[in-house]
């Protein structure tokens, strides 16, 4: 097999890898999100908390809520952003487990699927493209006409 196709089989067993490793880590996350089962609220967007990323700012919505219990209580959404999503006062549907509130999630869809569907995009998109390339690969391997020994 000449050099050429050595290299693009290993770059087409890399993109496989690289499908599998990403659907993987798709139902990883995908299983956490489903895991996390709890109470909904409504909060309501009071502050950000910023942090240095670079020489950029993070920012992370702090959300307060109340619980079913009428317990208040302020947390941070699990995804910072580059800019600030929501103004000051927006209410955001939240989920939270009734024995740990503080630990409460923003229930929209950017912020539970986003990193699991990006996951699997690039998953689906490596595995085709690793399959794209080995039976082009055969393709033109079965065109070479067979070399004779010696």
């Amino acid at each position: 097999m000449p050099l050429a196709f050595r290299i693009l089989d290993l770059a087409a067993r890399l993109l496989f890898a690289l499908g599998v490793g990403c659907l993987l880590l798709a139902a990883y996350l995908s299983w956490l999100t489903l895991s996390f089962v709890g109470d909904h609220a409504t909060g309501e967007v009071v502050s950000y908390f910023e942090s240095p990323d670079g020489d950029k700012i993070r920012y992370r919505p702090r959300i307060r809520f109340r619980t079913a219990t009428g317990e208040i209580v302020t947390t941070s959404g699990q995804l910072s952003a580059a800019t600030k999503r929501f103004e000051i006062g927006t209410r955001v549907p939240v989920v939270y487990r009734p024995e740990r509130p503080t630990e409460a999630r923003i229930a929209l869809f950017i912020d539970n699927w986003l990193g699991a569907s990006l996951a699997s995009v690039i998953g689906l998109v490596g595995l085709a493209g690793g399959y794209l390339v080995r039976r082009s690969i055969r393709r033109e391997l079965a065109k070479m006409p067979a070399s004779s020994p010696g």
